[in-house]
């Protein structure tokens, strides 16, 4: 059988025993990454279907609240409270 290598043929018959174990490893190689790349992109987009469901599934009346935002508000609400008691 005929090993075709960077566009030159080999007879396998003639390939030394370590050599065309090489040759079995980088096809084996190849091959599992082809299956990961194709399990990768199969999770992508699983997790790209769940992230879209997730978002247009909220609740639409309520936003979901930043880490800055309630201090902000607390800090606001606290600060306007006494200016518009002592200016009663």
């Amino acid at each position: 059988m005929a090993i075709t290598i960077d566009g030159k043929e080999y007879d396998e018959s003639t390939l030394d025993n370590n050599v065309k174990n090489s040759i079995l490893q980088v096809q084996n190689s190849n091959q599992q990454i082809a299956q990961l790349q194709a399990e990768v992109l199969n999770h992508q987009i699983i997790a790209q279907h769940h992230s879209n469901f997730i978002k247009e599934n909220l609740p639409a009346d309520e936003e979901a609240p930043t880490e800055e935002a309630p201090t902000e508000e607390a800090t606001t609400e606290t600060a306007e409270a006494p200016t518009e008691t002592a200016t009663e």
